[in-house]
């Protein structure tokens, strides 16, 4: 009995930890031509490869992204 509950203790603690899993990431930078000056208005386009999810944002009037 007293193993049964330890066994169900770890695995509710396992299980618990995860549902509550999360992965999250941020991408920022800055576009830039050939000579280094920033490029606002530019299409940025980023893809998770592993569920082909895709993001598209527009630099601002300093090139920035995020």
């Amino acid at each position: 009995m007293w193993r049964n509950a330890v066994r169900a203790f770890i695995f509710l603690c396992l299980a618990w930890t995860a549902i509550w899993a999360q992965s999250t990431a941020q991408l920022s930078g800055t576009v830039r031509d050939q000579s280094g000056a920033v490029l606002p208005g530019v299409e940025v386009k980023a893809t998770q490869t592993a569920t082909g999810l895709e993001r598209t944002v527009l630099t601002n009037e300093t090139g920035s992204y995020v």
